[in-house]
């Protein structure tokens, strides 16, 4: 189970990977964000769900392994327009460090 193509490029690359390399896998698509119910899911059918490792204890019902593979997901942050005096410091602090 993974998030559906055109979700996520990274996402795609690793399915792309999968339907190439490993043809007998059968991929189940999922809502874009995961909710309980992709979790449930999940645990009721006894597929493997791709996810993010922030994710590993969100189910009681689930294992999570780490992946050593060469994808990984780009994060940013998102502010309001307007931010207050407390964010900008913050948005300043992360920027000095990239």
């Amino acid at each position: 189970m993974m998030a559906k193509e055109g979700d996520s490029y990274t996402n795609d690359r690793l399915r792309n990977d999968l339907k190439t390399n490993h043809p007998a896998i059968r991929i189940e698509d999922t809502a874009h964000f995961y909710d309980m119910s992709v979790f449930n899911r999940c645990v009721e059918t006894g597929n493997v769900l791709l996810l993010m490792e922030c994710r590993e204890d969100v189910h009681p019902g689930l294992a999570s392994i780490p992946a050593k593979w060469d994808y990984s997901l780009p994060y940013g942050l998102l502010y309001p327009l307007h931010p207050t005096e407390d964010v900008n410091r913050f948005v300043h602090a992360v920027k000095t460090c990239i």
